[in-house]
Order: structure tokens, then sequence, then C-alpha cells
């Protein structure tokens, strides 16, 4: 059963063993035999319930099925067998997979799957338990009764990098290693989501304090290394305000949650603030605190003081005086207001009002560094994130914004991370690195900072230390801005690993140029010619001038040869080079 040319209704199964590195390191002979004498019982299992294995990639394989009721039954014949053989052997030397199971359309050529519906096989695979099955709605709704009955629903669940929510089942077998309500995600530190706080209906006066504090508490709780602090991209996205509070913990690997409402009372109005930790949502501390303070920012100042003494054991909090003109609580609340609408980030006009704000603030009350910063980041973000109209201008626009930044305030982080990206883009790799290593020492929860970090460090030709510290972006900033996923592609792709791009970029969920370009150039690499002229049109369609010499100027890499991966892929996919578009015009 070969799939091609088009997508079909199908059953998709995804398959990845446990811990495969611990084990390959503690066994590289035996746990080469273990798993190559598994995989190969699993393909038979497989071909029984007439599915095919059409792709291996070492630890994992990926099937599909012409129905889902045939994955289910593989499956379960796979941890039955894996769980056999595991009896024989101590806990550390046993082989243990985990399976994805999803229905939906795909696209399958080669030895190779595409298409939204393969991701979420695999990203179910990745929250299963050891030894566990999971399965989606789609697959559920196809299984006999007798299978329906062995499922336990695990609600709606937020997958990496897949946009909406996808209902689960946990398939049960016996062979789970333990339950998935136990199993979190686990960080040597403990992790903290800050909510926006809820505001009351009828008092406009409140509209955007909720979101303001809530990124007034993540600044605070961000100076101290020994939490994490999810980054306010996160604390604000839709996928947070539309997942329950008790599913946090098993949807990001969060530990503390953060929470505040207000309320009306006699004397005006008073919020309450809880410490939830997860994924009981035991309150480990509540507060409430009247609002007849008329200095928005001894509120906050109050509030961060009150849960970074519960959370990081008592250590001090110094709290950085600011000067006379950022303390006025009318240009307080403006930078609050701008700073939600760059984190907000939802589409250009955000970015544009951010910065009508803090061009007002530094017009009427002079040099003001957070209003600096907060501007040089406004136009950075429409950089990164290409809606910017004249590219270049805004770049140089930021780098000056935020060395003005640092003049003002040479212990602001955020000036520090955007003097280093915006350094990047003019080509000064060591002086990028040197802000943004600033930046993180000043706040090691800075996410943008690590992110743009870890950008240098692709343009320096060090893909895999960049794909690390991308992905410790993200774990700090899990919904993040799309440009973290760009540079994780493009350290994807100069590692080889094109089918990685191909899965990070469909994550996206409005793709432009600088996205297509990559997947173009990832199709190519693996042969999908089709695939790839279909990403180059579009492509080509938005920008009709573009040729590869285009990105080779664009792009700042340190040295010529690094960037050469890239303009082969292009070329590959069909886009013209400099010499062919010149003979088109």
């Amino acid at each position: 059963m070969r799939i091609a040319q088009h997508k079909k209704l199908i059953a998709i199964l995804h398959c990845d063993i446990v811990e495969f590195s611990r084990l390959t390191a503690q066994n590289e002979d035996s746990t080469f035999y273990a798993v190559r004498n598994a995989f190969s019982q699993a393909n038979d299992l497989v071909s029984n319930y007439h599915g095919e294995v059409i792709n291996t990639a070492g630890d994992s394989f990926l099937a599909i099925f012409p129905t889902a009721q045939g994955a289910i039954l593989a499956s379960q014949n796979i941890q039955r067998y894996l769980s056999s053989i595991a009896r024989t052997l101590p806990e550390g030397q046993r082989v243990r997979v985990r399976i994805g199971i999803h229905v939906g359309d795909a696209l399958v050529e080669g030895e190779q799957a595409f298409g939204n519906d393969v991701n979420i096989a695999a990203r179910l695979q990745e929250i299963a338990p050891p030894g566990g099955i999971f399965i989606s709605e789609t697959a559920y709704a196809q299984i006999n009764n007798e299978n329906k009955q062995r499922c336990k629903a695990m609600g709606s669940k937020l997958l990496r990098h897949i946009k909406s929510p996808v209902n689960a089942y946990l398939l049960q077998t016996g062979s789970e290693a333990l339950e998935v309500a136990d199993r979190l995600i686990k960080h040597e530190k403990p992790s903290i989501l800050v909510l926006p706080f809820t505001t009351l209906k009828g008092h406009p006066e409140l509209d955007g304090l909720g979101e303001s504090l809530a990124i007034e508490l993540i600044d605070a709780l961000s100076r101290f290394r020994q939490v994490i602090i999810l980054g306010p991209q996160t604390a604000l996205s839709t996928q947070i305000a539309n997942t329950d509070t008790g599913s946090l913990a098993e949807k990001i690997g969060v530990r503390f949650v953060v929470k505040g409402v207000f309320h009306n009372n006699p004397h005006g109005i008073k919020i309450s603030i809880q410490l939830l930790e997860m994924p009981t949502g035991q309150y480990v501390w509540s507060e409430s605190i009247n609002l007849n303070e008329k200095n928005l920012e001894n509120l906050s100042g109050s509030i961060s003081r009150k849960i970074v003494t519960t959370l990081v054991n008592n250590i001090e909090v110094t709290v950085r005086q600011n000067s006379a003109s950022e303390s006025d609580s009318a240009v307080y609340e403006q930078l609050l207001r701008a700073r939600r609408l760059i984190y907000r980030m939802q589409n250009s006009n955000d970015s544009q009002s951010a910065r009508t704000v803090l061009e007002k603030i530094l017009k009427k009350h002079g040099q003001v560094a957070a209003a600096r910063s907060g501007l040089a980041l406004s136009l950075l973000v429409e950089f990164l994130m290409g809606w910017s109209p004249d590219p270049e201008i805004s770049l140089k626009l930021a780098f000056e914004n935020a060395a003005c930044a640092l003049e003002l305030d040479p212990m602001d982080s955020e000036a520090h991370a955007v003097f280093g990206i915006t350094a990047l883009w003019h080509r000064k790799h060591i002086l990028a690195i040197d802000h943004l290593d600033r930046a993180i020492l000043l706040n090691p929860n800075h996410a943008d900072a690590l992110a743009g970090r870890g950008l240098a460090l692709v343009f320096r030709g060090q893909a895999l230390n960049a794909f690390d510290q991308l992905q410790e972006a993200l774990m700090h900033n899990p919904f993040s801005p799309t440009w973290y996923l760009w540079g994780l592609s493009i350290s994807c792709y100069n590692i080889g690993h094109y089918q990685d791009v191909i899965d990070i970029i469909q994550a996206i969920p409005v793709l432009n140029r600088f996205h297509r370009r990559i997947l173009a150039a990832s199709y190519a690499q693996l042969g999908f010619r089709s695939l790839a002229k279909k990403e180059r049109e579009l492509v080509m369609e938005e920008a009709p001038l573009y040729h590869v010499e285009d990105s080779r100027r664009a792009y700042p890499f340190e040295k010529p040869e690094y960037i050469e991966p890239l303009i082969e892929g292009l070329l590959a996919a069909g886009f013209p080079s400099r010499a062919t578009h010149q003979l088109s015009r």
C-alpha cells in the first residue's frame, strides 16, 4: 500500500524508543541488536494488520494503515511483545517505546510522509508514557467498542508545533510504565507561568491592567537564576488563554502558576493573587491587595516581592530605582501598554501602535531608557517578522535606539538583547554575542536573548550549538514569535535534518517568503521536486524579483561557506540564480 502524489485519509502510527541515547551510551552493541530485533518484529506486526512501515530513523519509525483499527491492533501487539521481552531484562536495559496514532490526510512519497496530520501523530507519541499509546479523537472515532472501552480520555492537548489543541486518549494495554498524570516535564529548576490577571467587566479603567501586571511579574521573577520563567509571549498567547489551569502542567511542563483576579469591595477594587503548584492545583500562597495606590509601579513592586520571596526561598529582592521621568505613573502606564502590544505580536498593527505610544513618550518626556529599548524592540520585531516595508531602515533604527537605551541605562537587558541581534545583521558577530551574553547575565530568563544567541550561533556556523540554544529559548517561551522557529529551521537545515525543517516550518500558522524558501530548499534536498516547485512559485508570486544571490547577501553568515548548503538547496528548488534572473529581465 503506497500512496503517492496525492493526499489520502489514512491512519498514521509514529513509534519512538524511550531513552535511546542512554541505552546506546550504556551498551551500544546490545542496544543495536535489541532495537533491530524489536523493529523487525514491529515491521511484521504492522504488515499483519495491513499496514506499511514507510520510514525509519534509528530510534523511531512511521507506519501507515488504511484504518485506525489496524493501527490500534498493531500498536497493542508491539507493546505486548516488548513488554514480554522486558520482563527478562534488568530495568535499565529494557527497550520501551511510545506510540502516537492519528487519522488524517497525508502525502506519501518514497520513504517520507508529509502533512500536519503526520506531525500530530508524532507529537501525540511525544506525550505518551513509556510503554503507552496515545490516540487522537479521529482515531478513537474509527475503532471498535471493545478498544474504546480500553481508552482513557486525557482531554485537550496543546502539542508542540501544532496550532490547534488535539483531544487525546490513552489506550490502556497494561504496558504503561507510569500514569500520565504523574509524568511532568522535569527541569532542574522550577518553572513558573504568570497568567494575565482577570479583570472586571464594567471597569474600562482596568483595561489592559491584567496583562500589564503579568508582564511586570515576569520581569521581576526573571532576574533570578533559581527559577525558569516562561516568557511574556507565552503568557499572553491565545493557546494559554483557551487552556484550563489544571491542564497547563501536562501541556507545557510548568510547575507553578500565578493567577490574579480583580474583585469589587466596599472601598473600591481589590486584587486576589494565588500561587498554585501543578498538577494538583494546590494553593501554595495567596494574598489580597486593595487597589487604592495611585502609583501602579508601587503596586506591582509589592506583588513581585511577595511572589518572588515565596518561590526563591526568601532571597533578598533588590528593586532597581527608575529615574524621575520613568517613575511618573502616566509614563509608566504608557510603557506597559506599549510592551503589551509588542509581546502580543498578533500582527504588524500591534508593533506600529506600540511605536506610536513610545514615540509620544520620547517626544513629551525626553530620553527615557525603557521607551528607547521598547522602540528598538518594536522595530526589531517588524524586521524579524517580515512586517517592515523597508527592512534595512527598521534594522538601522532598531540598532540606533538600542544603542541610545544602553547609554541611558547600561543595565537594560532588553536593550542589550536588541543591540546584539541587530549587530548580528550588521555582521558584527563577536559584538552580537557579547551583548546577548550580557542580556542573559542580567536576565537569565530572557527568551528573546536566548533565541537571538541561537541565531548568532547559526550564522557563526555552529548549527548544533544553535539548535540547543534555540530549544532552550522555546522552553522559556513555548508560544514564541515565529522567528524562533525560523532560526531553529535554519539550524536543522545546516545539520542536514531536512525533514525536521519541514515539520518546524509547517507548524508556523502563516508562512511568508522567508519560511517558504527554506521549506522549498528542504523539499529539494529530499528529492520532492513537485513540493519544492509549489513553494518556489508562492515565493516568486510574493517577491517576483527574488534570486538566490539576495539570500547570500542578506543572511549574515560569518563565512561564505556556511551559506552554501542553503544556496545549493534554493538552486535545486529552481529559484533563479543572479545570471538567470538577469537574462529573464
